[in-house]
């Protein structure tokens, strides 16, 4: 976890194959993010997509607007359809 601490925010979980993980979904992903272990509510462990902690530490790119901080919402969903 990077120094920044972390923030609570609503998920989907999906039991699928790592084959389709590996295949597809990582492959798929913008460079800024990494597939990293959370913790879920309950104290268990999850596999989700985080943001690299070199992109944290990178204060030009979080200066650029390029990326936005929507964890005060805990929701994306919620943030699309504010920001839509």
């Amino acid at each position: 976890m990077h120094e920044s601490g972390s923030a609570s925010v609503v998920g989907e979980l999906y039991d699928l194959p790592l084959r389709i993980l590996r295949d597809h979904l990582v492959p798929a992903e913008p460079p800024e993010l990494e597939i990293g272990v959370i913790e879920l509510e309950d104290g268990s462990a999850a596999l989700a997509t985080v943001l690299r902690d070199a992109v944290l530490d990178d204060a030009a790119l979080l200066q650029s607007g390029d990326i936005r901080d929507i964890s005060y919402l805990g929701d994306w969903r919620e943030f699309l359809q504010r920001e839509g």
